[in-house]
């Protein structure tokens, strides 16, 4: 696949601080307070570096002197001393072990220098020098923006959260409109999420010195996730001015497609972009199964020609029983419904198709019952009294 610059530049992102990127972050301005207009270069870029990034990194300010750096190295020098690690205590922040070297142990003490400092997926933390000048050389207001320039390269990536709902089912004019089944909308976790984001390859009225690449050959970079229990999927990527957001079809909903521009994302100081998903739901028949003991003496049925209202009488719940329910499809496997409370087994993963269906009931101490029942879009609830063996 041919590599356009948004690519490559992903992938220097994720060699750097992985897929997983980070939230918040440390950026440490060390600063050579004794050189004259350094400070102020620094002011001036920590206060662009806080109006593009804002609540997303902290800034914190480390002062060095260099008259301090030419007393240490003439002391070293001439006692044959061996500067030591960086103390804990000293320091303006956490700094572990191997992430730098500390300015006054370096042969050319830094004017101006830029540290990032985050934590990785498994809580250690990382650090890459992000501009950094030495001494004898200094900063100058001139070169403010070219110091930013190299900055905020590395704070393209952008965090996006996707929330699926699911949209009340389509009724017709003279159909009553029903959410059963479908719990106010809920989606739940395992919903596959994928953003497409279309960079451009390049521009085929001026090719330069490489070929125009053919439009087959430009795919847009991928990204993906998982929605949580919340049905919420969390992803970092590198947004371009047009980005689509496509959820994957399942057996509960139907798939789609959402188009998200590159104006309608947050900038870094605002946090987040949070996007909302509805789903169209599918017609499914949602069923519940009333699993009890079969009383001693029936109820009276004199008044409804022989037919048991169970749903209004008392019934003595057995928890431990099994429900399974398949169809009469050779392929399909059969689905052990979940018990709920009381006497009551569903469906956990949402609706089943409409159609004819075999339940089959088994809890110990009793005899099994089977039974083929239709079901019909929308709820369906049954009830199964077992015999005592």
């Amino acid at each position: 696949m041919v590599k356009g610059p948004a690519q490559r530049q992903l992938e220097e992102l994720d060699e750097i601080f992985g897929p997983g990127y980070f939230e918040h972050g440390r950026l440490i301005f060390t600063v050579a307070r004794d050189i004259h207009g350094v400070m102020k270069v620094a002011h001036r870029v920590q206060a662009k570096v806080n109006e593009a990034l804002g609540a997303m990194v902290e800034v914190i300010m480390e002062h060095v002197k260099h008259e301090l750096w030419l007393k240490l190295h003439e002391s070293s020098a001439s006692c044959s001393l061996k500067k030591g690690m960086e103390v804990p205590e000293c320091q303006v922040t956490d700094i572990p072990d191997g992430i730098r070297q500390h300015p006054y142990r370096r042969d050319h003490l830094p004017t101006l220098e830029v540290l990032l400092l985050w934590d990785d997926p498994e809580g250690i933390t990382r650090g890459r020098c992000l501009y950094t000048c030495a001494h004898p050389e200094l900063p100058s207001m001139d070169q403010v923006d070219s110091i930013f320039g190299q900055i905020e390269p590395y704070f393209a990536k952008r965090w996006l959260v996707v929330q699926l709902y699911l949209a009340p089912l389509t009724t017709g004019e003279f159909e009553e409109p029903t959410d059963a089944g479908y719990e106010d909308g809920h989606v739940g976790a395992g919903a596959a999420v994928t953003l497409l984001a279309c960079h451009p390859l390049g521009f085929a009225s001026d090719p330069g010195v490489t070929p125009v690449t053919h439009v087959s050959q430009c795919q847009p970079l991928c990204f993906r996730a998982v929605t949580d229990h919340a049905g919420q999927a969390k992803m970092c990527f590198l947004p371009a001015a047009l980005n689509k957001i496509q959820v994957a079809e399942t057996d509960r909903f139907h798939g789609t497609e959402v188009s998200l521009l590159g104006s309608d994302i947050k900038p870094l100081d605002q946090g987040c972009t949070q996007v909302t998903v509805r789903l169209t739901p599918k017609a499914t028949a949602g069923i519940t199964v009333h699993v009890f003991q079969m009383p001693r003496k029936l109820p009276s049925s004199e008044e409804t020609d022989g037919i048991i209202d169970w749903a209004a009488e008392e019934r003595e719940a057995l928890s431990t029983a099994v429900v399974e329910v398949s169809s009469f499809e050779e392929s399909a496997a059969p689905i052990v419904l979940k018990h709920r409370g009381h006497d009551a087994f569903f469906t956990e993963a949402g609706g089943l198709s409409e159609g004819c269906v075999n339940i089959l009931v088994s809890c110990n101490g009793y005899e099994p019952e089977e039974r083929t029942v239709m079901l019909l879009v929308g709820p369906n609830e049954f009830y199964v009294p077992m015999r005592a063996l």
